[in-house]
C-alpha cells in the first residue's frame, strides 16, 4: 500500500500534496512569488532605502523581506542596511544562516563526529566479525569447506 505525502500549509492551514520539503501549498507559494515581485520592483524603483523603508513601502511582511536577504536575493543591489547577526556567534552578515567563519566551524565539527560515528561503527563491525570466528572456533567448525 502506498502512503500518501500530504501536510497542512503552514500558512493557511489548506491540505496539500509537498514537493520536497514544501511547508507552505502552492497557493500560499504563489502570492509569496507576486510579493517577492513586488518587494524588487519597489527595490529598482526606489534605489539605496533602508530595509525598513523597504518594508514600509512594498508593503511585504518584514519576514519575507528578511528571507529574501537571507538566501541573497539583494546582494548586488544598493540596499542599505541588509544586514542581520550571525546565528552563532552574533558578527554582522549579508547572506545565510551562519557567518563563514563560523560555517567552516560547523563544518569542521560535522566532519569529525562523522570520523568518529564510522569508527565506532568499524569497531563494533570488527568485534562481531571478532565473536563469530569465535563461535566457529568454540563449535569445532571451520568457515572453509
Amino acid at each position: 500500500m502506498t502512503k500518501l505525502n500530504i501536510k497542512n500549509c503552514a500558512r493557511c492551514k489548506k491540505i496539500f500534496m509537498p514537493v520536497g520539503k514544501e511547508k507552505i501549498c502552492p497557493d500560499c507559494r504563489g502570492a509569496d512569488l507576486e510579493l517577492e515581485e513586488k518587494v524588487k520592483s519597489y527595490l529598482r524603483d526606489h534605489p539605496g532605502i533602508t530595509v525598513n523603508q523597504l518594508i514600509e513601502g512594498s508593503g511585504a511582511p518584514a519576514k519575507l523581506v528578511w528571507r529574501m536577504i537571507q538566501q541573497g536575493q539583494f546582494e548586488n543591489s544598493a540596499l542599505k542596511d541588509a544586514q542581520y547577526p550571525c546565528g552563532r556567534c552574533g558578527k554582522l552578515i549579508t547572506r545565510g544562516a551562519y557567518c563563514s567563519e563560523c560555517a567552516d566551524k560547523l563544518k569542521a565539527n560535522a566532519q569529525k563526529f562523522a570520523a568518529a560515528m564510522n569508527s565506532k561503527r568499524r569497531a563494533a563491525e570488527k568485534k562481531a566479525q571478532t565473536f563469530s570466528d569465535s563461535m566457529y572456533d568454540a563449535m569445532g567448525n571451520s568457515r572453509e569447506r
